[in-house]
């Protein structure tokens, strides 16, 4: 695998951790590029937890062009295949499951902040083609995907070809469903759920600050009712690390 922009003084820092079994077919045909400064240990691949992918193997199959930023993880498991002709972009703090799969024949774009729940089965492709019997009109196989910044997408989901997602949505519900662009249909901080997705609710955020998140956890511990975050806080701030 070659790594594009990478001269020797900066890849001898080895700014791509791997852990666990790892395989990697066609070496040398495809290319990484990773953005920004190059430091040690700033995008990690095989990273595992003792309970969905301890045991599991991670396979990465990259013909095309694989492009990423700081921060970016691929979970122990994952399964990523990217054709001679696609890319794949993962941006600054993107996280994908444990167990996931991602096949590229086109292009998809996941930007900054991301988050991927395990199993999740992502592709630009349908692989075959359908002929509309009375138009006798077949459509292209394949279309971009471009996932928005500081999306959820949760657990045994799929996303299929033409998805575009605006900031900050939620697809919740394992076995959810999106297949198509939702930019301009549904606001900014949307959730959706069910297959195919719906919008379900609006103006609804993760959090994922880790200071939040603890000490969510401690009021919970002692409360039944609901924490409601002071009008004095930024919310960004309070949701975000």
């Amino acid at each position: 695998m070659n790594f594009a922009n990478l001269p020797f003084k900066e890849a001898c820092k080895l700014p791509i951790w791997v852990r666990g079994k790892c395989k990697i077919a066609h070496l040398g045909q495809g290319k990484i590029i990773i953005k920004g400064q190059i430091k040690t240990g700033m995008i990690g691949i095989g990273n595992s937890d003792p309970v969905r992918s301890f045991y599991s193997k991670s396979f990465l199959d990259v013909q095309g062009t694989l492009e990423m930023e700081e921060g970016v993880i691929l979970r122990r498991g994952i399964n990523l295949s990217i054709a001679s002709f696609a890319k794949l972009a993962l941006d600054k703090n993107v996280i994908i499951g444990d167990n996931s799969t991602i096949i590229s024949w086109d292009s998809i774009h996941i930007q900054s902040y991301t988050r991927i729940g395990n199993n999740l089965l992502m592709m630009d492709t349908d692989f075959h083609y359908v002929m509309n019997r009375e138009t006798r009109m077949i459509k292209a196989n394949h279309a971009p995907i471009v996932i928005g910044e500081n999306n959820w997408i949760g657990g045994w989901c799929v996303v299929k070809k033409g998805t575009q997602t605006p900031k900050g949505t939620i697809v919740a519900g394992p076995y959810s469903m999106i297949g198509k662009n939702y930019v301009g249909k549904i606001p900014e901080y949307s959730m959706l759920a069910g297959s195919p997705a719906k919008l379900i609710m609006e103006g609804v955020q993760r959090v994922e600050n880790v200071r939040t998140e603890n000490m969510l956890k401690v009021f919970f511990k002692t409360h039944d009712e609901s924490f409601i975050v002071s009008d004095k806080m930024n919310i960004d701030n309070f949701c975000m690390a």
